[in-house]
């Protein structure tokens, strides 16, 4: 991907670079919903629409989940514009293997068997008085359920992975592999802001960029986040979310070697970088500048994680 080409214009952050256009990414994806919340916070105000139990109103409810999806589509547009990257050319370097979609619907099998740690997780902080508030979904009942999946599934699967494996992964290609990853998972995991989905979000957030890298694609992560939040809201509306402990155990097992057999094809064929182009003063530079322009964002995505955590107390 080219930067600062044409008539290298500089804006506000100057020349892009990856590493900047990225963290600034990552910056206006958190402040950008913020802001679109308020004025949407006002107009139904004004218009009187903030009447008791709206909170709770399937109206409401899509809005909130709906907003912050179309505001990371403002923010690729915007990355596409101040890299220059046409949206041809964007696109078509999203072609990648089909082995790699196969791995993506193997993968998300196999991260089921980690899907506890968010249950271990809330026990631990149980013991210090906190309480989830949880997740209220529109009604899903008929063909309510179309319009969940949408808002829930389909949505943040080709918004988040835009972002995230997107413009993020984007700026960290001359990262080293496992540092990226990391990363992209940890920033992944924070942006949720809830105490409730960290560990599970920041695995599926690793292995979905290590995904990403490898094939050099988003699609097979955006298959991949589909199946993941489609598959929750399938077993939710089924009433399926307890098993028997057979079942539970034989699910479990066949996840775990399947996560296992994924991550080891990965690692087995792992490409080393050229690195001989780059001198590691360049990437220690590309560094400083993604976290100087990601600061805002991961300030305020660790205040409101603070915050949440506070208000369970």
């Amino acid at each position: 991907m080219q930067y600062g080409g044409r008539n290298n214009r500089t804006g506000l952050l100057g020349t892009p670079t990856p590493a900047k256009a990225s963290g600034a990414g990552y910056s206006f994806a958190t402040l950008l919903p913020i802001a679109v919340s308020v004025v949407f916070l006002v107009l139904i105000t004004a218009f009187g629409l903030t009447k008791e139990g709206y909170e709770k109103a399937d109206w409401y409810l899509y809005c909130s989940y709906c907003l912050p999806q179309l505001s990371f589509l403002e923010v690729g547009v915007w990355f596409l514009f101040y890299t220059k990257t046409p949206v041809k050319s964007a696109l078509k370097t999203q072609k990648c293997p089909f082995r790699y979609y196969v791995i993506a619907v193997l993968l998300q099998f196999g991260l089921f068997c980690l899907s506890e740690l968010n249950t271990w997780f809330l026990r631990v902080l149980e013991k210090v008085g906190y309480t989830d508030a949880g997740i209220t979904l529109p009604n899903m009942d008929g063909f309510g359920f179309v319009g969940v999946l949408f808002a829930v599934a389909v949505l943040p699967a080709l918004m988040e992975e835009l972002l995230f494996r997107g413009v993020l992964l984007s700026g960290m290609r001359s990262w080293r592999t496992v540092e990226a990853t990391l990363v992209c998972g940890a920033l992944f995991a924070l942006y949720h802001q809830n105490p409730a989905q960290t560990l599970y979000q920041f695995c599926c957030g690793t292995a979905f960029a290590w995904v990403a890298l490898r094939s050099g694609s988003i699609l097979p992560t955006v298959l991949s986040h589909f199946l993941n939040n489609a598959t929750i809201l399938i077993l939710t509306k089924c009433g399926l979310e307890s098993y028997s402990t057979p079942v539970y155990i034989a699910v479990n097992v066949l996840s775990a070697l399947c996560l296992v057999g994924v991550m080891a094809y990965l690692f087995a064929t792992e490409k080393r970088k050229d690195e001989s182009a780059e001198s590691e003063q360049f990437r220690r530079a590309e560094r400083k500048r993604f976290w100087k322009t990601a600061l805002v964002g991961v300030a305020v995505c660790a205040i409101s994680w603070c915050s949440v955590l506070a208000s369970g107390l």
